[in-house]
C-alpha cells in the first residue's frame, strides 16, 4: 500500500531555538575575582571565559562594569558581622570585617575609592547607618559615623597595598625603602630621635594591628562628639 502525502500526519515546523547566550554576570564576576583587580584588562577576562571580546562587551561595556561585577560578587561572598550589639561594638566589627574584605581582594579598594561602587556596598552602608539610628543617632550623626570608621578602613588597607608596591627605581618596596630612610637619621639625638624610632617601629608594626589602635581612638572620638548622651 502506498501511502501520499494527503495519508501522511501533518508534520508541525521545528522552531529553531535560539542561541544560549555563551556566559553570564555571575560567570564574569568569577572570572574577574580569579584574575584580581590589580592590572586587569578586558581582554584577560574575554581570554578567560574562552570567549570573544564581542561577546563580552554584550554584558559589560567597558572595565569599570567588569570591576563592579567583581566587587560585587566578592562583597557578596564575605561573612559579614550581624547588627547586634551596642553601637561601639558593631561599628568596631563591621569596620574590622571591612578591612579584612579589602585585604583579601587586593586591588578592589582602590577601586572603589574611585568611584566604582556596586549597590551590594551601599546596602552593606545602609544596614549599618540604620542600626546606629536605632540605637540613638540621628541620621546625619551616623553617616558622618559610618563614613568615618569604612573611609578609615579603606584608607588603611590604601596604605598597605601602596607600600608593598616595588619601585621601579630599585628592587625594594616602598614599605622598605620608608624603613631604611627613617632608620638612617636614627643616630640624632632628642626628641626627633625617639620620634624617629617610634616612626621605624610603626612601619615595621602588624598592619591589622596599627589599623585596630586607629579605630579605637575613632571610636573614642564618635562616643564624645557624635553618639547619643543617655542618662
Amino acid at each position: 500500500m502506498i501511502l501520499s502525502s494527503k495519508d501522511l500526519p501533518a508534520r508541525k515546523p521545528k522552531r529553531r531555538p535560539g542561541r544560549p547566550p555563551a556566559i553570564g554576570l555571575e560567570e564574569i564576576a568569577e572570572a574577574v575575582l580569579e584574575l584580581g583587580f590589580q592590572g586587569l584588562t578586558f581582554a584577560a577576562v574575554a581570554e578567560r571565559l574562552s570567549v570573544g571580546q564581542a561577546t563580552l562587551y554584550r554584558h559589560a561595556a567597558n572595565r569599570d562594569e567588569l570591576v563592579r561585577l567583581g566587587i560585587d560578587l566578592a562583597i557578596r561572598r564575605i561573612r559579614w558581622p550581624e547588627v547586634h550589639g551596642s553601637w561601639k561594638e558593631l561599628l568596631e566589627s563591621w569596620s574590622l570585617a571591612s578591612w579584612h574584605a579589602w585585604a583579601q581582594y587586593p586591588g578592589a579598594v582602590f577601586e572603589v575609592t574611585r568611584g566604582i561602587v556596586p549597590a551590594s556596598l551601599v546596602d552593606l552602608s545602609d544596614r549599618v547607618g540604620v542600626a546606629l539610628v536605632e540605637r540613638g543617632f540621628t541620621p546625619r550623626d551616623a553617616v558622618l559615623a559610618v563614613d568615618l570608621v569604612f573611609d578609615l578602613a579603606a584608607d588603611s588597607r590604601r596604605g598597605v597595598e601602596a607600600l608593598a608596591v616595588t619601585l621601579d627605581s630599585q628592587s625594594t618596596s616602598v614599605r622598605q625603602g620608608m624603613q631604611q630612610e627613617w632608620a638612617n637619621h636614627q643616630g640624632e639625638d632628642g626628641v626627633a630621635a625617639e620620634f624617629r624610632g617610634e616612626m621605624v617601629k610603626a612601619i615595621h608594626a602588624d598592619p591589622a594591628a596599627w589599623f585596630s589602635g586607629k579605630l579605637r581612638i575613632v571610636l573614642a572620638g564618635i562616643e564624645q562628639e557624635l553618639a547619643p548622651h543617655r542618662p
